[in-house]
């Protein structure tokens, strides 16, 4: 039993001490209450420790999520929406592999897995449409400026003429890079969304993982 608990303990490493302590203990004693003493029999009730550890890291993502979520709505701050979007790929990155170490799953998790393809191939094409619009433009932008100043000292209207065209297209660049963000950032979050939402409805649980509290 030791054996397991150690190799539980080491596959814990994206958790705190305070954490990892936390799951070990819990683990330690529902083995030794339920009087498993052996590694084998420690697998047969939870599960080879890899498969358990991924679990345990889903959870504790998706429950950090929800907690800095309804944090953020009480007291009605929010974080950049650059770390809130690595959160959400950490996220679902820990529910696939928590899932693939599943056997039962793994029918699911294809049909899963070629509707998300689908999806990323659509939003992909997208989004490599709208980077190339918007560099472009970008370059238009570029281009219309040093034209502008070339020819402004000759012919002032039409230098200005170019470095309105110029600067109208680098602000068009920025208000363009700005919704591409926003628009990934939403992306990732529906697919946290739909990969808790898979997560909590078809992942396997035993009876120490339903009882245990996060």
């Amino acid at each position: 039993m030791n054996d397991y608990i150690q190799a539980i303990e080491k596959l814990l490493g994206q958790l705190t001490t305070a954490e990892q302590q936390d799951v070990v203990e819990y683990y330690r004693e529902y083995l030794l209450d339920a009087g498993i003493e052996t590694y084998q029999q420690a697998v047969d009730e939870l599960g080879t420790p890899r498969s358990l550890a991924r679990k345990v890291l889903a959870d504790y993502s998706i429950r950090m999520s929800e907690r800095e979520t309804k944090e953020n709505a009480s007291t009605g701050q929010s974080r950049s929406s650059v770390q809130a979007t690595k959160n959400n790929v950490r996220t679902v990155w820990l529910i696939v592999l928590a899932l693939l170490s599943t056997p039962v799953t793994i029918p699911i998790l294809i049909v899963v897995a070629a509707l998300l393809f689908a999806m990323v191939a659509v939003l992909g094409s997208l989004v490599v449409a709208v980077i190339a619009i918007v560099f472009s433009v970008m370059a238009l932008g570029v281009v219309g400026i040093v034209a502008g100043l070339f020819v402004i000292w000759q012919t002032p209207w039409t230098g200005l003429f170019y470095l309105g065209i110029g600067l109208f297209s680098l602000g068009a660049c920025i208000i363009g890079w700005l919704i591409l963000k926003w628009f990934g950032s939403k992306v990732v979050w529906a697919l946290s969304w739909a990969a808790k939402a898979i997560y909590r409805r078809f992942i396997p649980r035993s009876r120490a993982e339903r009882g245990r509290k996060l």
